[in-house]
């Protein structure tokens, strides 16, 4: 095959198309920048530009293949340029883009001229070539003033390749500026081995450039990579502080919390210890006066010293019992064990039956047939979070005589189902004066309460479904909020855990 211009022209047309195809790929399929696009339309303005201005120059109307034609190859260093640029992130100077657009617009203006007032083809070549040369030297040589462009060793090499084109382009003017005198572009096809030679070597450059594209591209990638990882690094390190100090600040407030759910619970201790020894201490007092009086009156026998001491020792060992019964019921426990729940609620209630009594509120449980042990877990917590529904629903219950004057008689009731398939739930139902809708959306927040003028502390049914959701895996939930106020607790059975 006989290498003449127009196969070498052919040649790198498909070449610099085939080049464009990969590159649309490239950048569909990858990541790429701004100025991957720019770099793209460079290579198409090139191949079009070669093939208006080369191949079909006889095209009408003439101004296709002069001015298109030939505007499309200047375009090709300019759009390389401004894609450099985008690429890098640069700023241009103030004369950057505004020189380069006056370089084009001059470029088309002597086109114009030679295709409609000169027949001058050597000196349209000599203008195109000192045109295109300019270009290429400052697409070559600018983007190495910027630090940012010199550290990517592929912009060294697009940069330098480019120079070899620069003096193809100026020995091709020297050349019609002192011996070439052609008057038709088939004579310059024919006879101008200068431009077989900027056409073989336009090929090897846009191989080049196009190396460069995907090169400087991943490059850029891997930096952006390491940096993403650096950043993360600096992130992760910054979470992982921040991450301890709330887990300290958490720890801090759950005890805070456990702190205050012990007092109160202890005051709850407190206030019912005071009702269950009301009657015995009464009991007592009697016994102490009729014993005084009888010694008054000196009638003290052996029989009566006896009754005495038996009444008292009674009176006296149930509020032993009562203390007992109330350190087994806040005592911590270490180790989780199975239980009956119905069996803490029977003692929780047996426990405050005197403040229930006292107060005219009547309990009741439905559900005894469930007494085996069913639970695994600690017993007393359990009970407490029953003594804070009981203390809540009898708080209700009394709220709603000071306001309504009624109920006249309370009544809570606890109804208890179990499955092994669904698991168990407890409902606690009270006839009190429900909860309003916007505090039932609050109602487990901690410090949350509806019973500031009786100093409640909002922590108790916080509490409550921490230790139900925590140590049992279940869940607390308002079921309804009047006629009656409900609340459940679903649990687990043993064989499910």
């Amino acid at each position: 095959m006989k290498l003449d211009t127009a196969t070498i022209v052919v040649i790198s047309i498909i070449i610099d198309f085939i080049l464009v195809l990969i590159l649309l790929h490239t950048w569909r399929t990858r990541t790429t920048y701004s100025g991957f696009v720019v770099w793209i339309a460079a290579t198409a303005c090139w191949s079009v530009g070669s093939l208006l201005n080369l191949m079909l120059p006889n095209i009408q109307p003439q101004f296709i293949p002069k001015i298109i034609g030939n505007g499309l190859i200047m375009l090709h260093p300019f759009l390389l340029y401004e894609g450099i640029y985008r690429f890098h992130g640069l700023r241009r100077r103030w004369w950057g883009t505004p020189l380069n657009c006056v370089l084009f617009l001059s470029s088309l203006l002597y086109l114009i001229y030679f295709l409609y007032f000169s027949n001058d083809i050597t000196a349209r070549i000599i203008g195109i070539n000192i045109v295109l040369a300019l270009f290429f030297t400052r697409t070559s040589i600018q983007p190495l003033l910027h630090a940012g462009c010199r550290r990517y060793s592929m912009q060294w090499l697009l940069s330098i390749s480019i120079l070899p084109l620069v003096a193809l382009l100026a020995a091709r003017t020297h050349y019609y500026v002192y011996s070439s005198k052609f008057f038709y572009v088939a004579d310059i096809m024919a006879n101008d081995t200068l431009l077989r030679w900027v056409i073989l070597y336009g090929v090897i450059l846009e191989l080049i450039i196009a190396y460069s594209y995907l090169s400087l591209t991943s490059d850029r990638v891997e930096e952006e990579l390491r940096q993403s990882e650096d950043r993360y690094r600096k992130l992760s390190d910054s979470l992982q502080i921040v991450v301890e100090e709330e887990a300290k600040i958490r720890v801090a407030q759950v005890r805070l919390l456990a702190n205050k759910s012990r007092l109160a619970a202890m005051g709850e201790m407190i206030s019912a210890i005071a009702h269950q020894w009301r009657q015995p201490l009464s009991t007592l007092g009697m016994i102490v006066q009729r014993t005084h009086a009888m010694g008054t009156m000196n009638e003290l026998t052996p029989e009566y010293l006896g009754e005495f001491k038996v009444n008292a020792m009674r009176q006296i060992k149930h509020m032993s019992e009562t203390i007992e019964e109330f350190r087994g019921f806040y005592r911590p426990e270490k180790t989780k064990v199975p239980f009956s729940p119905t069996a803490c609620v029977s003692d929780s209630i047996r426990l405050f039956e005197p403040q229930f009594t006292s107060s005219n509120i009547e309990v009741s449980v439905t559900g005894r047939e469930c007494d085996k042990p069913q639970i695994h877990g600690y017993p007393n917590e359990f009970k407490q979070v029953i003594l804070n529904l009981l203390s809540n629903a009898r708080d209700g219950i009394l709220a709603k005589r000071e306001t309504c004057g009624e109920p006249e008689k309370g009544f809570i009731h606890v109804e208890i189902n179990a499955s092994q398939d669904q698991g168990m739930t407890l409902d606690v139902s009270d006839n009190g004066c429900g909860i309003a809708a916007v505090a039932a959306l609050k109602i487990f927040d901690p410090y949350f309460t509806t019973k500031e003028e009786l100093g409640g502390t909002g922590i108790g049914l916080y509490m409550s479904r921490m230790i139900v959701e925590d140590s049992f895996g279940g869940r607390l939930q308002l079921l309804s909020k009047l006629d009656p106020t409900t609340f459940r607790i679903e649990l687990p059975m043993e064989t499910q855990r």
